[in-house]
């Protein structure tokens, strides 16, 4: 049975925030139906799991209604009047913490009051807030817009349109707006073609970056650095491009927030893997100091955590990398900072995987041993890790009977994609006819190299490459 919306509100608010929703309740400001705040203690009582009988229909209207009949629909306005009043809170706790909002909305009310003195005076303040912010986000540029948009509209309002002076300021406000959202929103769509193969229609796009190659807007963090980041999409060959894009972000960085400029470091991220894919692999060099700088200046962190998946590109770069002593290093420093559930997962699995690079293998497979993977990707990248580890050590006998099980999980497991289950069959049916040879078949290797090249759907092909070029 679907849960009421109310539950699923409540549901999502904190210890905090649930106080507080209590006194909003309770103020006769926002509401004076008794019946609601009856309604809002009965609920609350099974905060934050709500399976009991407290949220029971029946039980719910005999205690706010006493013993009358019971009247679904007469319950039912109650819950809705409860519902609207915790999506106003909602929305006045964003207005809270937004300080923008309540300086919009108090220039509003002093403008539609007509306290043409006090509306000045708060204007002047939010100009002179701009003008110190420390950082010129889209967030920036839309406040800038809007205060513009307040002043002309107060000046239409006056007697005096002479006293108009801001026109032109609006109008080059909006533009810059336009233009760095615009540039932002082209990027993510060639991106997204890039990647899904997917295809969009951008009419303006012509018009944009032929207007920005003609009129130098650079003096504009974030239309300097989109920019160069779209004609790097548009353009992928010529790297001059991405090379500005490096000396934009070196000069800017300080004045562009966090998730602005986690948003970039992504595009640069995908830029890199594009050139690596294609067999430029001087970018796994450039690709592993773009994670470093992300990590000195905690751009990849988010509420001060690292994701897992991150962890692991990481170490698998550095490592491609032979940078063995820096992993280590890095698993160690930032263990603290991964998600608590997935942590002693993601550690051990690192852990082992630089103890194979060491050529430690015991180790590895005793690091292996400490933690059964949960995760279905950890858990197939787990199981690689000990195909790889069994074939270093030449255990053929415990190679085969994890081939054996990895292949009846691959078969039955209803979490794997179709092209994950593909890749890592291809890989244990190659690596079990390279154990063969070791432990003296007669297979011919260059037979099971002309498999390997002639299908590139293979998990830890390159690994493959290399025990085969080892054996011929």
């Amino acid at each position: 049975m679907k849960e009421p919306k109310i539950i699923d509100l409540l549901k999502s608010l904190s210890v905090w925030e649930l106080k507080s929703f209590e006194k909003y309740v309770a103020s006769p400001f926002f509401n004076v139906n008794k019946n609601v705040s009856t309604l809002l203690q009965l609920l609350i009582k099974s905060y934050p799991i709500f399976e009991s009988v407290h949220i029971e229909e029946k039980y719910l209207y005999r205690k706010i209604f006493g013993g009358s009949p019971f009247n679904h629909q007469q319950l039912r306005y109650v819950t809705t009047d409860l519902t609207i009043l915790l999506e106003d809170f909602l929305a006045y706790n964003v207005y809270y913490e937004k300080s923008f909002y309540q300086k919009k909305f108090l220039l509003y009310g002093l403008k539609e009051k007509k306290l043409d003195k006090y509306f000045e005076q708060h204007l002047t303040i939010a100009g002179k807030a701009q003008e110190q912010s420390a950082h010129q986000d889209l967030k920036y540029y839309k406040r800038q817009l809007g205060y513009e948009e307040l002043s002309y509209e107060f000046t239409l309002s006056s007697d005096n349109r002479a006293s108009d002076t801001n026109l032109q300021s609006l109008s080059d406000n909006l533009d810059i707006y336009y233009l760095v959202n615009k540039l932002k929103y082209c990027c993510e769509i060639l991106n997204r073609q890039n990647v899904l193969q997917a295809v969009f229609k951008i009419p303006m796009l012509s018009y944009v970056t032929n207007y920005l190659e003609e009129n130098n807007l650079d003096d504009i963090p974030l239309i300097a650095i989109y920019f160069r980041i779209l004609k790097s999409l548009e353009v992928e060959k010529n790297e001059k491009y991405y090379k500005q894009l490096k000396l934009l972000l070196a000069k800017y960085r300080n004045v562009i927030t966090i998730n602005e400029l986690r948003d970039i470091y992504t595009f640069i991220q995908n830029y890199c893997i594009r050139k690596i894919n294609t067999g430029h692999n001087e970018y796994l060099r450039e690709l592993f100091n773009v994670y470093k700088t992300m990590l000195d200046n905690k751009i990849i962190l988010e509420n001060d955590e690292l994701q897992h998946l991150h962890f692991k590109n990481i170490v698998t770069l550095a490592l491609r990398l032979d940078e063995i002593e820096w992993s280590e290093k890095f698993i160690n420093n930032y263990a603290g900072k991964l998600n608590k559930e997935l942590r002693k997962n993601s550690v051990s699995y690192n852990l082992a995987r630089v103890h194979y690079a060491r050529k430690k293998y015991r180790e590895a497979l005793r690091v292996m041993r400490t933690v059964e993977f949960t995760d279905v990707y950890y858990h197939l990248d787990a199981k690689s890790l000990l195909l790889k580890v069994y074939y270093e050590m030449d255990d053929i006998e415990p190679l085969f009977s994890l081939i054996t099980t990895l292949r009846v999980y691959l078969k039955r497991s209803k979490l794997i994609s179709e092209y994950q289950r593909a890749i890592y069959i291809n890989l244990i049916n190659h690596v079990k006819a390279l154990a063969k040879i070791k432990s003296g078949g007669n297979q011919s290797v260059d037979v099971i190299k002309q498999s390997i090249e002639n299908n590139n759907g293979i998990a830890d092909i390159n690994w493959l490459r290399t025990k085969v070029a080892e054996l011929l």
